[in-house]
């Protein structure tokens, strides 16, 4: 190793091997999860049946047994148990069963990066309280719940790719990043990131968008709305992650509010699912 080369900055170490390893197709950044996958097909496909989505969930026996665990929770049902896939889709619907299932595909995939565990947590914690925060912003404003649900959920997809990729570097390059650092170059790659994944896994235009423009959402080439309030539901799970950095009364402030035409009732009500949201996440996190 040359001198140049000791001094560099650790950051831009890890970075520049990033970018090269992606660039020269030494580096891949992760495909869409299977399952999820092929419900984002059936969700395009208006001729697709309960008994598809039933039996595709089925082909896979781990996230079988987890969304069976999590539609017989308290945020989604009530009542008789749950014992069978069909019996949930009936019972829940096809589209919330989906959106379950293609949760818990993406958490056993893409929140993975050994050595980055603690990370991980609180970036899945996160995106599953903006996704569950996203479903009641979009009932308060009597629009596509699903639609908002996974747009919450992906919108910081790119981040704990981002993790994956630099614990792969990290070992390659024998480098260690500090916390402040890994921070820093997180920030900085996962825009790039998740642009890319996005159009790589032919997510649908809404998901597309709303993860590359929600901190941008007036920018937006379309889905204004649907990047505000996925900025909105991301705020609010700040809130949830760490309810002591975040001031509820300086987010009332927040122009996204007026944008989306809250009134400070709508606000309050908002707030007043954080139990609702908690038990979601809580339900979801494998």
């Amino acid at each position: 190793m040359t001198d140049q080369q000791d001094t560099s900055s650790p950051v831009k170490t890890v970075a520049n091997a990033i970018i090269h390893g992606i660039k020269e197709g030494k580096l891949e950044l992760p495909v869409m999860p299977s399952v999820a996958g092929k419900i984002f097909s059936l969700s395009k496909d208006p001729n697709a049946d309960m008994a598809e989505l039933s039996k595709l969930i089925h082909g896979d026996q781990s996230i079988a047994s987890h969304v069976l665990r999590i539609a017989n929770s308290a945020s989604y049902t009530s009542g008789e148990p749950i014992v069978s896939l069909q019996q949930a889709v009936t019972r829940l619907g096809m589209k919330l069963l989906g959106e379950i299932a293609i949760a818990v595909s993406i958490q056993s995939d893409i929140f993975k990066a050994p050595g980055f565990e603690t990370q991980i947590k609180s970036l899945l914690r996160h995106a599953l309280a903006a996704a569950a925060y996203g479903r009641e912003i979009a009932r308060k404003r009597r629009r596509n719940v699903e639609g908002q649900f996974l747009c919450g959920l992906l919108h910081s997809v790119g981040r704990p790719i981002c993790l994956q990729l630099i614990s792969n570097v990290q070992q390659q390059v024998g480098v260690t990043l500090e916390d402040k650092e890994l921070k820093q170059l997180v920030a900085g790659l996962s825009p790039k990131v998740a642009t890319k994944v996005a159009i790589d896994w032919k997510l649908p235009r809404q998901l597309q968008t709303t993860t590359v423009y929600y901190q941008k959402y007036a920018s937006a080439p379309n889905f204004k709305d649907e990047c505000a309030a996925t900025y909105l539901s991301q705020r609010f799970a700040n809130w949830i992650v760490n309810p002591a950095g975040t001031n509820i009364i300086e987010l009332a402030r927040d122009p996204v509010v007026e944008y989306l035409n809250f009134y400070q009732d709508d606000y309050q009500d908002l707030l007043s699912k954080k139990d609702d949201v908690k038990a979601v996440v809580s339900a979801m996190e494998l």
